[in-house]
């Protein structure tokens, strides 16, 4: 099952079905994921394209990401980045390309948000999994996670969108930045090279032995979430 709409001229998609990633959730579980592709990405895939150039058009759902392409990252910084996502957005927008075209795209929408919030129903959502998820707006975010069984969404406009720390943990990558973040009122997502002491180790970590999942886990889940301390997995 899958819903598209446009915001901020960017596609958003939300998908309903499994995963191929244990660490997200077990094998044949479905789950309702949140992607955000570019127009420019959108028009590159009707013709033949290549991963560099198709993530070369991420600027506007990665914003300053410093993992994006766009701001000068090199392709394999980011963990999306990888032939089998790759191809899986290849797939999943020319899916959409072949039913509609991308000004018949409509805009968010009472029946669109409806049918959203019957996807999300006490279900696992798993915001993000590509693109900025602060470019569902926050209304609607709210509201998904009011229904859902538990979530997980990770931001790097959490400098920008103060809002949103009530849903999503911010992205960081070092101990400086996590206590930036708890001074601004987030829980941080740290992405580090080394573990930071007093915060809760990802127990969906190969350093933790991959103890959970993120569906069983649900600690990515901003403040008004499950847990209340910052978590840190070693780079990957």
């Amino acid at each position: 099952m899958r819903i598209i709409f446009k915001t901020n001229e960017t596609l958003c998609v939300l998908r309903y079905g499994d995963t191929a990633n244990a660490k997200i959730a077990q094998a044949k579980q479905k789950i309702v994921q949140t992607y955000h592709f570019s127009k420019a990405q959108f028009d590159v895939v009707q013709g033949k394209t290549s991963m560099q150039e198709f993530f070369s058009h991420d600027a506007d759902v990665c914003m300053d990401c410093p993992f994006a392409v766009s701001n000068g990252a090199k392709l394999s910084a980011c963990y999306t980045h990888k032939p089998v996502q790759y191809s899986g957005f290849l797939s999943m927008l020319r899916s959409i390309s072949k039913q509609t075209k991308w000004d018949d795209i409509p805009e968010l929408n009472a029946d669109i948000e409806r049918d959203i919030l019957a996807m999300c129903n006490r279900k696992y959502i798993r915001f993000g999994t590509y693109g900025e998820p602060s470019l569902m707006p926050y209304e609607l975010a709210s509201s998904m996670v009011a229904v859902a069984k538990n979530w997980t969404g990770y931001t790097h406009q959490w400098h920008r969108k103060p809002e949103y720390s009530t849903l999503f943990m911010a992205s960081t990558h070092d101990e400086l930045g996590e206590q930036r973040a708890s001074r601004d009122g987030w829980r941080s997502f740290v992405a580090s090279a080394r573990g930071i002491k007093g915060l809760v180790q990802c127990p969906a970590s190969k350093e933790m032995g991959y103890k959970s999942n993120c569906v069983k886990c649900g600690l990515c889940s901003g403040t008004e979430g499950k847990g209340n301390k910052s978590v840190v997995i070693l780079e990957h």
